[in-house]
């Protein structure tokens, strides 16, 4: 489902919007040409407005999170145009590289080195290196850091709005849910290790995508709350087990097993210990496959 686009986060031009336009933190209140958002269309928007028993102060982030919680929706669109300004320095045609675009080799490369280093540790030259191009052909299609962070979110909320439209095969059959640990949720997966490595960062308050990467989060709880609670209406969810906890519970585990796969795991000569066997264990003490 999509709704009309906002104009997006900053530094991301004025193309259509993705999910990140939802996340923004300053999503606009209008639809292009004035026109409101219909947020009862959209899965997603009504995922968020629901998430009303979870405080701005639970995250540290103050009222301003609240403001963010409670922001219209922008488009569903799994992807967004980001064009440079007028006067940028002039770069390189776009090269197609085998198999992908060279927009999406930088991201490829940007998502790598982000979630080695932090937003912080990893530059635009080093980042350019990577792909092999110049600074100025870098700058051709992202003209800032901020920008390029925000395509790297846009594509970890893609990758959300998947699973949040499993939500229903995921309610009624532990076997996919099962199934989703070992794929789009999997430890060792880069999406994870990236999305790891941002949620440890935004304890900054300064961090440029705190707002999106905390919305983030709960989206992932949202969907497996969601999940756990279809399970548990179809007797697969043990007595007493509640999902809103056990949902934060998993995303925990989820986020410190990626860790765990980029840290211990080089430290150790034996390959015991699978993340996904780790995971999958802990949720069968829930719920009844």
């Amino acid at each position: 489902m999509t709704l009309a686009a906002t104009n997006g986060p900053p530094g991301v031009g004025t193309g259509p919007a993705p999910l990140s336009a939802m996340f923004s933190d300053r999503v606009s209140e209008e639809a292009p040409g004035g026109g409101s958002v219909n947020l009862s269309t959209d899965p997603l928007a009504r995922a968020l407005r629901t998430l009303d028993t979870i405080a701005a102060t639970e995250l540290g982030i103050g009222a301003d999170l609240r403001a963010v919680v409670d922001a219209p929706a922008g488009t569903l669109s799994p992807q967004t145009s980001l064009s440079g300004e007028p006067g940028e320095p002039p770069s390189e045609p776009p090269i197609e590289a085998p198999g992908s675009s060279r927009r999406e080799a930088i991201l490829d490369s940007a998502s790598a080195l982000f979630a080695e280093r932090g937003y912080h540790g990893a530059s635009l030259r080093d980042i350019s290196r990577r792909v092999g191009i110049s600074h100025p052909g870098m700058l051709h299609h992202f003209p800032s850091k901020d920008a390029l962070l925000g395509a790297v979110i846009d594509r970890l909320e893609a990758s959300a709005q998947g699973l949040l439209d499993s939500v229903e095969s995921l309610q009624t059959s532990p076997q996919s849910l099962m199934a989703a640990l070992a794929g789009p949720w999997d430890p060792r997966q880069h999406s994870m290790a990236l999305l790891a490595t941002l949620s440890a960062e935004i304890v900054n308050p300064d961090h440029p995508g705190r707002f999106r990467i905390a919305r983030l989060r709960l989206v992932h709880e949202h969907v497996l709350e969601q999940a756990l609670t279809g399970l548990a209406a179809n007797g697969h969810l043990v007595d007493d087990a509640d999902p809103k906890m056990l949902a934060r519970t998993i995303v925990s585990l989820l986020l410190s097993l990626a860790v765990r796969e980029h840290t211990v795991r080089e430290l150790q000569h034996r390959m015991d210990a699978d993340p996904i066997q780790d995971v999958q264990a802990f949720v069968r003490r829930c719920v009844v496959v």
